[in-house]
């Protein structure tokens, strides 16, 4: 089990409790699906972010060329998609909270 699965979970709880604050409950399965794939497509933009990154600092390496730089990127963009993948397991809570209820 992750060491930090618990966190995450509770963390998942928070993102909800504030989104539920600021937004009534969906109002029809499309409009839940829109706000998870709205976060879906944030979390992805954040990996490929991660990715291209990667790959520079892949060709500095062999140029053996600093990567403080696009390390200290990769770590920002890390944490972003840790809260986009938050966001999207909470907006997945609100669905299925929408749905118990029908």
């Amino acid at each position: 089990m992750n060491a930090i699965e618990n966190q995450v979970l509770e963390l998942v709880a928070v993102e909800l409790a504030a989104a539920n604050e600021r937004f009534p409950q969906f109002h029809s399965a499309h409009e839940g699906w829109a706000v998870i794939l709205e976060e879906q497509v944030e979390l992805g933009t954040e990996f490929d972010k991660i990715k291209g990154y990667m790959g520079d600092i892949f060709n500095k390496i062999i140029e053996n060329n600093p990567v403080s730089l696009e390390i200290g990127l990769v770590q920002i963009h890390a944490i972003n998609a840790a809260c986009e993948a938050i966001q999207v397991a909470a907006m997945a809570q609100k669905f299925l909270e929408m749905e118990s209820k029908r």
